[in-house]
């Protein structure tokens, strides 16, 4: 059997077990839990966080073709009056 180790004390001696699992240990399992959690499965989670990419990136198309098509617009209406965009600017 394991010899314990000389301590005046004996409630000075911490056993392995008992060092191991101090007090800050769990709370930073906590706080480490909660964290993944939130991660996984918060308002701002990784899905979520995608999905809003996606999202973002279809609105980019659709509002550069919207733009291409506004130019095309505004370039047949001023051939149908007849003017140039430099002379409607003044």
């Amino acid at each position: 059997m394991k010899d314990l180790p000389e301590v005046e004390n004996f409630n000075d001696y911490d056993s392995p077990r008992e060092s191991f699992f101090k007090p800050y240990h769990i709370v930073v399992a906590i706080f480490l839990l909660f964290y993944l959690y939130s991660l996984f499965f918060g308002s701002y989670s990784v899905g979520v966080l995608v999905d809003v990419k996606k999202r973002l990136s279809t609105l980019q198309e659709e509002y550069n073709s919207l733009q291409n098509e506004n130019q095309k617009l505004q370039k047949k209406h001023f051939e149908l009056i007849q003017l140039t965009p430099q002379e409607d600017a003044f």
